[in-house]
């Protein structure tokens, strides 16, 4: 469980900090409404990538399948926030955005499996 735990919670932690710091921005007029978009996919595209690098680091399966597999419970809590407390209908500007978290996903997996020291003794 702590396996995937930690990084849902990292990925949330990024997603907190920078929204708070992009939204401060905002507040103060130091951006415009599409920069701040900008940082906010961006924000969320960072929390994503760093979440599954810290997954695959601690799965014993390849880089692509634990990135889909960060990808799939990220995207179940991403849908049930969007479709039942925001009431967000899915439309394709959505499924883009969701297609390239999936793609930092697997990046984000087959980096951290890549980054995993070797475990075998000889």
């Amino acid at each position: 469980m702590k396996k995937y735990l930690f990084p849902m919670l990292y990925t949330l932690g990024i997603i907190l900090i920078g929204g708070l710091i992009t939204s401060m921005l905002y507040y103060f007029n130091i951006t415009s409404d599409k920069l701040n978009n900008i940082f906010l996919y961006v924000i969320s595209m960072l929390g994503i990538f760093v979440g599954a690098i810290k997954m695959s680091k601690n799965l014993s399966y390849k880089g692509i399948v634990s990135g889909a597999l960060y990808f799939l419970f990220c995207i179940i809590i991403m849908l049930f926030l969007s479709l039942v407390f925001f009431k967000i209908n899915l439309s394709f500007k959505n499924i883009i955005y969701y297609l390239v978290l999936l793609i930092f996903s697997l990046l984000g997996g087959i980096l951290g499996k890549n980054m995993q020291e070797e475990t075998d003794i000889k």
